[in-house]
């Protein structure tokens, strides 16, 4: 999610990470309950916590 810039489509996360969709569903919710991420739109998640994507994008390199 953090290559992207804003709200992305879960399907496309789990192709990228090559995860079935029942995986990609059950961390999608473990995530929006700990309120790391939300869900804009119907199938799309975003993160909920401002500055998340750019602290992230940093870390990794």
């Amino acid at each position: 999610m953090a290559e992207d810039d804003g709200a992305v489509a879960a399907g496309d996360i789990g192709k990228r990470l090559n995860a079935k969709s029942n995986v990609v569903a059950n961390y999608r919710a473990r995530l929006i309950a700990a309120g790391l991420i939300e869900a804009p739109a119907y199938g799309k998640v975003d993160f909920a916590i401002p500055g998340l994507r750019e602290y992230l994008r940093k870390s990794r390199t």
